[in-house]
């Protein structure tokens, strides 16, 4: 599971909720009864993750691994001496079944760590086994209720952020594409390496919405948060099309300029176009209306204008057909 970065005010949060909830874990372990109340706060900690959905699943693998790991010692080792080899068996025999039934590596690990403990402890220390799944459940209940309750972990407002900070960023590709025609469209530059980097930037861009809307699962705050992450969602599916126009573009001005076709005049006009298109994006991006746009370019060498006077409608089309603030707000 990748791991995600927190804030400062998220890393802050967890820790209160490590401190206030190991004290609750431990007052409830002893109410219950518990001669081993560690083993609230035990279960408290690792449960604590860094979305409600990763928490759940530590939790249940943490719960099912301890009943397991448990009821498997219990019938197990009673036939067993004490050895390297007992563990040996009796692990390989609790994570079996569990492993044919689909069990992920987060619970096989809860497991083998149930047998491995209880297989110590339960001869030195009586009852630890059962105390051990019921402080288990009372470590992961605690710890999924501080984090519903108290300042639910949300990763909307990152995701957005990244989405939010591609317009301008593809704006300014259109004006080295200009910059660059101006020039003299020279054969050494780093086009392509800065639109692979970005592409790359908008896939994880696309990852952190999916970390995000599965952070919202269970949180009580994900009725005014899942709307505005559909909502970058679409932006930033828009935002895929213009770019992949962007880099045909370039490819198409790159290969004219190297055929030696590509005239001072079609330059002057292409230079003018890619302005025209950095301003469409800017002013879409602030949500002002995309008026009619002419392009005045010279009909030089038509394998190359049609192709990239297509692309250059498409990208005008594609602001056109979804109004950056009607449509996401």
């Amino acid at each position: 599971m990748n791991t995600i970065k927190l804030t400062m005010l998220e890393k802050i949060s967890l820790i209160l909720k490590m401190g206030i909830g190991s004290a609750i874990s431990w007052e409830l372990a002893i109410l219950f009864g518990s001669k081993y109340p560690y083993l609230g706060p035990i279960s408290l900690i690792i449960c604590l993750q860094a979305t409600l959905i990763q928490s759940i699943r530590f939790g249940i693998a943490r719960i099912v691994g301890t009943i397991i790991g448990v009821s498997s010692v219990s019938i197990l080792a009673s036939s067993l001496h004490a050895s390297g080899w007992s563990i040996m068996v009796i692990m390989l025999v609790s994570l079996i079944i569990p492993l044919i039934l689909g069990a992920n590596s987060i619970m096989l690990n809860q497991i083998a760590l149930s047998v491995l403990l209880v297989l110590e402890f339960e001869h030195k220390l009586h009852g630890y086994g059962l105390d051990r799944i019921r402080d288990s459940i009372i470590g992961v209940a605690v710890a999924l209720l501080l984090h519903i309750l108290l300042y639910p972990p949300n990763l909307t407002k990152r995701a957005i952020a990244e989405v939010e900070a591609f317009p301008p960023i593809l704006a300014n590709k259109l004006k080295s594409l200009a910059t660059w025609l101006e020039t003299g469209a020279s054969q050494k530059n780093y086009f392509n390496l800065e639109m692979d980097l970005l592409r790359k930037k908008m896939f994880e861009a696309e990852e952190k919405i999916k970390k995000a809307e599965l952070s919202l699962k269970f949180n009580p705050l994900s009725k005014t948060s899942k709307p505005l992450l559909h909502e970058r969602e679409l932006l930033l599916n828009i935002l895929n099309q213009v770019g992949n126009d962007i880099d045909v573009l370039f490819k198409i001005m790159n290969e004219w300029s190297k055929t030696g076709s590509l005239t001072k005049e079609s330059m002057q006009a292409w230079i003018q176009i890619f302005t025209l298109l950095e301003s469409a994006l800017h002013n879409w991006n602030e949500g002002k209306a995309i008026t009619a746009i002419t392009f005045n370019a010279i009909l030089a060498n038509k394998k190359f204008h049609f192709p990239a006077m297509w692309h250059a409608q498409h990208i005008i089309s594609t602001l056109k057909q979804h109004s950056r603030f009607h449509n996401f707000i």
